[in-house]
C-alpha cells in the first residue's frame, strides 16, 4: 500500500470548506498529506482545518478565490512559504446554476463557467509554475463530473464547462508532461450532496428515478470520491497521465 502513501507530501485542494472538498481534505490527510485547504471566506476553510486539527493532522487554510489569477498565486505562495514545496494540486471548488439554457443569462454563463474551468485553469497554472521551477514534477488531479460526458437537462452551461475540464486535462498533460506533472480529472455521477439547496431539493425529489438509472442502484456517498483523487495524486498513478476517472456508478456505461 507504499504506492498510496502520501506522506510528506504538501497537497494544495481548493474548496475544502463543505461538500466533497471537505471529505478530500479528511481523505488526504489521512493518507499523510500536508494539506492547504482554500476557501473564499478563510473562517469557512479554517473550520475544517480546526477538524484536520484536531484529530492531528497538520494543515493551513488560505483565503482565496481561484476564478483570481492573483488569489491562485498567492494560495501557492503560501503554501511554499510554509512548507517549502508544493507536490499535489487538487482543483475542486466550483459552481452551478441549475436552469434551461432558453433562459440562462450570459452573466450567469460567466459565472458558471469562470467558477469551474476558468478557476481550475488558472489553479492549475500557478501549480505548474511551482512545479517546474522545483524541477521535481508534480501531480495535478481535477473534479470534472460524468456531466462532461452525458448530457443533463437543465446543466447547459455545467456541462460545457465540466466538458471543457476534461479536455483541458489533456492538454495540460500533453504540454506539462515533460516536466514530470502528472494531470488527471476524476469525475463524480450523482452524489447525496449538492452545492445548492435547490440542488439538494431536486436530489430528494428524484432520487428514486436517478437511483433507478444508475447501474450501481444507489447515489454516492461523497466520501467514495476520496479513493479516486488519492490514487491518481499517488505513486500508484505514477504512468497515469490526461487521464478521465469516471466515479459516477456505472452512468455513462449505460
Amino acid at each position: 500500500m507504499k504506492l498510496f502513501d502520501l506522506t510528506g507530501r504538501v497537497a494544495i485542494i481548493t474548496g475544502t470548506s463543505r461538500g466533497i472538498g471537505r471529505e478530500l481534505a479528511h481523505g488526504f490527510a489521512e493518507a499523510g498529506a500536508i494539506v492547504v485547504g482554500c476557501a473564499r471566506k478563510e473562517a469557512r476553510a479554517e473550520a475544517v482545518a480546526e477538524e484536520l486539527r484536531a484529530a492531528g493532522r497538520e494543515i493551513m487554510a488560505v483565503e482565496a478565490d481561484v476564478t483570481r489569477p492573483e488569489d491562485c498565486e498567492r494560495l501557492v505562495a503560501k503554501a511554499v512559504e510554509r512548507y517549502g514545496r508544493l507536490d499535489i494540486l487538487v482543483c475542486n471548488a466550483g459552481v452551478n446554476i441549475k436552469k434551461k439554457a432558453i433562459d440562462f443569462a450570459a452573466a450567469e454563463f460567466d459565472t458558471v463557467i469562470t467558477g469551474n474551468l476558468k478557476a481550475y485553469f488558472l489553479s492549475a497554472q500557478a501549480a505548474a509554475r511551482q512545479f517546474i521551477r522545483q524541477r521535481r514534477g508534480g501531480a495535478i488531479v481535477m473534479n470534472s463530473s460524468n456531466a462532461s460526458v452525458a448530457a443533463f437537462d437543465d446543466l447547459g452551461p455545467y456541462c460545457a464547462a465540466k466538458g471543457g475540464i476534461d479536455m483541458l486535462v489533456r492538454a495540460l498533460a500533453s504540454e506539462w508532461g515533460p516536466h514530470g506533472i502528472r494531470v488527471n480529472a476524476f469525475n463524480p455521477g450523482y452524489t447525496n450532496h449538492s452545492m445548492t439547496e435547490e440542488g439538494q431539493a431536486y436530489l430528494a425529489a428524484t432520487s428514486r428515478e436517478i437511483i433507478a438509472r444508475t447501474p450501481l442502484r444507489r447515489m454516492a456517498e461523497m466520501r467514495e470520491m476520496v479513493g479516486p483523487a488519492v490514487f491518481l495524486a499517488s505513486d500508484a498513478a505514477s504512468f497515469v497521465t490526461g487521464s478521465i476517472l469516471l466515479a459516477d456508478g456505472g452512468w455513462c456505461a449505460l
